[in-house]
């Protein structure tokens, strides 16, 4: 896997996994916060994902028009978080932006929360972070630094951050013809959010994941199904490929998605034994150490609400 040596931006790397596709992958302290893919199928330009701000997107395009001579010609939204989909916007006039037919729902719904969420407290956010750092044990400020960026980031980019639509949904399966490679759109139900579409080329044996992969980090996976996430990382197994890009960290192999498939059993088999035995509670969970072998991953504090999380999802049955 080779690394873009003559291009620079401070939001990304970008990794060729072929000739003809291209990871870009999060920056630590940069403002795309989740990674993106971009794909030449010859005749047809795709990227999969758009980070979350746009000064990130801009960046790909311009790399795009540089490296691969035209910009893209379709965006794929994996799913409705806003780290995947508010750079749309950079693209809108030049490509068709394609998703699930209920993540389009989801975007104005639960999405449009969001955004109005993050454009009222992400100032407030930002001060009691900038103001934790500073009492904070040395171990935690590295964490801290890495929400600190981020809220940073919204509250410099919402102010001209647009949200847009898909105009294309699918359900099920979507594929894309190019005149080199095809590629082909999942969509899985229910694990990591109400719907999570992954892109894969069957050719080249890489799937993109977003976040229904996270490597070296540890997943969000409150606003989903944890038993329906394991189902979908099954049958995502069973692809005949090699490479897989996660929604953050780099990119993995299947030890990768092994991984993932372990975190999340683990997370289930510690909150049954909370709930099981009457511990499933705020105090109960705040002694739940991570476990060994995720120590030493990113995003720390999603361990313990996953936890709380899937106990609340268990006691409500």
């Amino acid at each position: 896997m080779e690394i873009a040596q003559n291009f620079y931006s401070k939001h990304f790397t970008i990794h060729a996994l072929t000739d003809s596709v291209l990871a870009a992958v999060a920056k630590d302290g940069g403002w795309a916060i989740s990674n993106a893919g971009l794909i030449d199928l010859g005749g047809q330009i795709i990227v999969f994902d758009t980070f979350m701000t746009p000064s990130a997107a801009e960046d790909l395009r311009k790399f795009s028009v540089e490296h691969l001579g035209r910009p893209p010609t379709m965006i794929v939204n994996s799913h409705y978080h806003n780290d995947h989909i508010w750079g749309n916007q950079v693209f809108a006039d030049e490509a068709v932006i394609l998703s699930s037919l209920q993540t389009r729902e989801l975007i104005t719904t639960a999405g449009q929360e969001e955004f109005d969420y993050y454009s009222a407290n992400s100032a407030l956010r930002l001060e009691a972070l900038q103001g934790e750092f500073q009492t904070a044990p040395e171990e935690e400020k590295k964490d801290l630094l890495l929400w600190i960026e981020y809220y940073q980031a919204l509250v410099e980019e919402l102010p001209h951050t647009r949200v847009h639509l898909p105009q294309i949904t699918f359900e099920n399966r979507f594929k894309i013809h190019g005149t080199k490679y095809s590629a082909e759109c999942f969509c899985f139900e229910g694990g990591h959010t109400g719907s999570d579409t992954v892109l894969y080329l069957a050719e080249t044996g890489i799937v993109l994941m977003s976040d229904l992969l996270f490597v070296n980090c540890h997943p969000y996976l409150a606003d989903g199904d944890l038993f329906k996430l394991l189902t979908t990382l099954g049958k995502l197994s069973q692809f005949d490929a090699d490479q897989f890009v996660p929604g953050h960290g780099a990119v993995g192999t299947r030890k990768e998605l092994d991984l993932m498939i372990e975190y999340v059993e683990q997370c289930i088999e510690i909150s049954q034994s909370l709930v099981k035995s009457g511990d499933a509670d705020e105090d109960g969970i705040k002694e739940v150490r991570v476990p060994a072998q995720f120590q030493h991953w990113q995003f720390p504090r999603f361990f313990q609400i996953n936890i709380q999380f899937l106990c609340q999802a268990l006691k409500d049955g």
